[in-house]
């Protein structure tokens, strides 16, 4: 049980000078980024098939207590009920072996009472990997619907744009937030940084920051992450 905090990606060059070194090569972000935070999002799974080789070298360049969340490919849940496309990417993604904590996948569509692909897209998992959903539409948001995703071995996705923590995360093996709300202030910092701590005493959770604000700021971007991960008791090492 642990908490891993970072932000969605690391190859930000306007994160120099305060966040990466100035004469720090874009080839050792990843190894300089893992020093200061414990996981991070990735996008770029979800545009491109990753070659081996690339997720072999994200793996090389991070601590053993690293993790990987990635984000599904976009081919993948408008096809949900597509086997075969979800079971390619879980095989992809097992190259990052015990560094990859979860798959991150994002349904903007909105509940309509046609929810079957969804449903076949939860009945496909195996369980070995933990998912989490980010289900864009508010109507999604049902006591009923998280059990469901938590019995299928995933959780949904706490999105944060308001600075207002709940007072717990939906059930799931794992608990999963997103700090889309720009800048946070230091009670809203403080509310977030105690609801982590209670979850991530009873399973791992992960906290993902918005990547685009200024890394020389602690209520903000990563200087937000880096301030977590600085100031919880619980964390991944």
């Amino acid at each position: 049980m642990a908490l891993y905090v970072g932000t969605s990606g690391w190859a930000y060059r306007e994160w120099k000078p305060d966040f990466y070194p100035s004469d720090l090569p874009q080839k050792r972000f990843l190894e300089h980024y893992a020093t200061k935070l414990t996981a991070v999002e990735i996008n770029a799974t979800y545009h491109r098939r990753q070659e081996e080789t690339t997720l072999k070298n994200w793996v090389a360049s991070v601590p053993e207590e690293f993790r990987f969340v990635v984000k599904g490919h976009r081919v993948i849940t408008p096809r949900a009920g597509a086997p075969d496309l979800l079971s390619e990417f879980l095989g992809d993604m097992k190259v990052l072996g015990p560094h990859l904590a979860a798959i991150f996948f994002q349904f903007p569509l909105k509940r309509d009472g046609n929810e079957e692909g969804f449903e076949k897209f939860l009945a496909e998992l195996d369980g070995s990997v933990p998912v989490a959903f980010d289900l864009k539409h508010r109507s999604w948001h049902t006591p009923d619907l998280a059990q469901r995703v938590a019995a299928a071995g995933g959780t949904l996705c706490v999105s944060d744009r308001e600075g207002k923590a709940p007072e717990a995360l939906p059930p799931g093996p794992i608990g999963y937030v997103r700090l889309r709300g720009g800048t946070y202030s230091s009670k809203e910092r403080a509310r977030w940084r105690s609801l982590l701590e209670a979850e991530a005493a009873q399973r791992d959770v992960f906290a993902f920051v918005k990547h685009d604000e200024g890394p020389g700021d602690e209520f903000t971007g990563v200087g937000l992450a880096r301030w977590l991960v600085e100031s919880t008791s619980i964390s991944s090492s």
